[in-house]
This record gives C-alpha cells, sequence and structure tokens, in this order.
C-alpha cells in the first residue's frame, strides 16, 4: 500500500480515503462470492438427495428403461412414470416436512 503521506509530512486524506474504498469493495466482493457459495453447496446437498434416494432412483431408471424399450410407443410407460412421480411427491413432502419444521 502506497505512503499515506503528503509532501509535507501529513496524512494525505486522499490516499487514506481510496484506501479505505478499497478494501470496503475488497470486503463487499469477499462476502458476496462467500454467499453465493453457501447458495451453490445448500443446492448441491438437495441434489445429493434426490440423487442419493434409492427409490427416486429406482423409478428413474424404471422409466429410462421402459423408453428405450418402448421408443416408438412411449405412452406405454405410463405406469414407470407414475411410479416416477409418486417417488418425486414424497421427497418432495419430505423435504418441505423439514424446511417449514
Amino acid at each position: 500500500m502506497p505512503d499515506q503521506r503528503d509532501s509535507h509530512g501529513g496524512v494525505d486524506h486522499k490516499a487514506k480515503a481510496e484506501g479505505d474504498r478499497r478494501r470496503e469493495l475488497s470486503r463487499e466482493g469477499v462476502q458476496g462470492e462467500i454467499e453465493a457459495l453457501k447458495e451453490k453447496l445448500a443446492r448441491r446437498r438437495v441434489r445429493e438427495e434426490v440423487v442419493g434416494d434409492g427409490g427416486v432412483g429406482r423409478a428413474r431408471e424404471e422409466v429410462v428403461g421402459c423408453l428405450r424399450v418402448n421408443d416408438r410407443r412411449p405412452l406405454d410407460c405410463w405406469r414407470e412414470v407414475e411410479a416416477f412421480r409418486r417417488e418425486v411427491g414424497r421427497l418432495e413432502g419430505a423435504f418441505l416436512g423439514r424446511v417449514l419444521e
């Protein structure tokens, strides 16, 4: 950081104000980055819960498998889709129960 004294040996108020402004901007920038990282971690945690849930994963794989077998007739997979929807609804209900407690 540059010396904050003017040519007469006194404090250069402009330089001090500029240094204070830069520190404040830096602090705000770091705080903003911290908040963004916290949000990313929270979203990742929710995503991991969805991926890690066996019922949803199993139902998803059943839908994908059915659609591969019935690639010309996707409407034949309505049972698998309904099972997947039920599993996702169950997971959403559990999530809302935790959030609203």
